[in-house]
């Protein structure tokens, strides 16, 4: 595989990173004192194009350097913050680390985007898409760099407020993917009506799908589909 020469921290697991903190569960108090501290951090996995093998983006991935207990995956703080309804300010520190290096890259490569998740609250906000326009026009980064990756299940909630932030992202230039596609609730009509442009399959119908005939022709379905639809496979 070709790859272009761009300073890209690599979690290839795209799950979670060998930590000593097997079995410790963290409260929110921690968990923020950590972000706070400046302990969160934005590793990077690349998306590679089948159709050259070139790198064409990469993902922003938080983790967590502990002092003590090393590099820490998501599931150790994500759940707790997630059921604190405290998610907003690692969400948007994770928006300004990938709008930070995109727009470094991209003055080496300037067809590569960035992605970054939003989560469940922030698309409750109304103020959502103006305050990501301001951290992209203070980085003078184009907006479309940036790829907002919603998953399946946050789409559905509160849908009225939630469609009115994917207009207002998309009328500002934001590409926006719909993530985990399959394990959700998203109907046809959803994706109809939702301004999406990217569609992510789930990494259950994608592992496998070479030996498995179900996952393939799941996984065949979700191409077909998102092709027909203009949208961008990943």
């Amino acid at each position: 595989v070709q790859t272009c020469a761009l300073p890209i921290f690599l979690d290839l697991s795209g799950l979670s990173v060998a930590t000593t903190s097997a079995g410790h569960q963290f409260d929110v108090d921690e968990i923020r004192n950590g972000i706070r501290e400046g302990q969160f951090e934005a590793f990077f996995q690349p998306k590679v194009s089948l159709s050259n093998g070139l790198i064409a983006g990469a993902e922003a991935l938080a983790r967590w350097r502990h002092p003590e207990k090393g590099v820490i995956g998501p599931n150790a703080f994500i759940p707790p913050l997630e059921q604190a309804g405290e998610m907003e300010e690692l969400t948007f520190l994770m928006l300004k680390r990938a709008v930070s290096a995109c727009r470094d890259w991209t003055q080496k490569k300037p067809d590569i985007s960035v992605s970054v998740n939003l989560s469940l609250t922030s698309l409750s906000d109304p103020t959502l898409a103006d305050q990501i326009a301001a951290i992209t026009a203070s980085a003078e980064l184009d907006p479309s760099k940036l790829v907002l990756e919603i998953t399946e299940t946050a789409a559905m909630k509160n849908v009225g407020v939630t469609l009115e932030n994917f207009v207002r992202l998309r009328m500002r230039g934001f590409t926006l993917s719909i993530d985990d596609y399959g394990t959700g609730f998203a109907s046809l009509q959803q994706l109809q009506l939702a301004p999406f442009s990217e569609l992510k399959i789930d990494r259950s119908f994608v592992t496998g799908c070479a030996e498995n005939a179900a996952s393939r022709a799941i996984m065949e379905s979700c191409v077909q589909m998102a092709r027909q639809l203009g949208f961008r496979s990943v």
